[in-house]
């Protein structure tokens, strides 16, 4: 999603959010998004942070729109790198397209209180831009300690899988 902050691309961001996270949003999860890649950005007051822009830029959007189009109240002013961008974000979700609206809009239903949407960014930023290798095993590390998928399961429910039933 960076590039897609980078290009201040509003409505790209939107439509690229996978209707799994909305899901767990919408039915009031916290969600964390974690990125280990920045350069480093300027902030107001501070020395050189390594804050990924999708965290800092795309998640304060993400949160915004979702809280306007789920009709959730707005608990504070949004804000990127301390500017208030609020004006900035109403005109453009004044001017969201309809189906990405559409699609925003379908998870509503479930009235979530809040968006809980976390970001986790790594501190020291990140050398293995470009090295998936690295990143495919800091996730295969974290899998092998997470539950599998049926420990996961809420009572009374089974997985299916097509191969049981072949």
């Amino acid at each position: 999603q960076s590039s897609r902050c980078e290009a201040n691309d509003f409505y790209g961001v939107l439509q690229d959010l996978d209707h799994n996270l909305l899901f767990h949003l919408a039915t009031g999860a916290e969600c964390r998004i974690y990125d280990y890649g920045s350069r480093g950005t300027r902030w107001p007051g501070e020395t050189e942070q390594k804050i990924p822009r999708a965290i800092w830029w795309g998640l304060v959007w993400v949160r915004y729109a979702l809280e306007d189009v789920w009709k959730i109240p707005h608990d504070d002013t949004p804000t990127l790198r301390g500017y208030n961008v609020e004006t900035l974000f109403r005109e453009k979700l004044g001017r969201l397209p309809k189906p990405i609206y559409k699609k925003l809009k379908y998870y509503r239903k479930f009235s979530p209180a809040k968006v809980d949407l976390v970001g986790c960014y790594f501190v020291e930023g990140t050398v293995n831009d470009g090295r998936d290798d690295v990143y495919a095993e800091i996730v295969d590390e974290w899998l092998a300690g997470a539950p599998s998928a049926s420990e996961a399961l809420p009572p009374g429910f089974n997985m299916y899988r097509a191969a049981d039933w072949a």
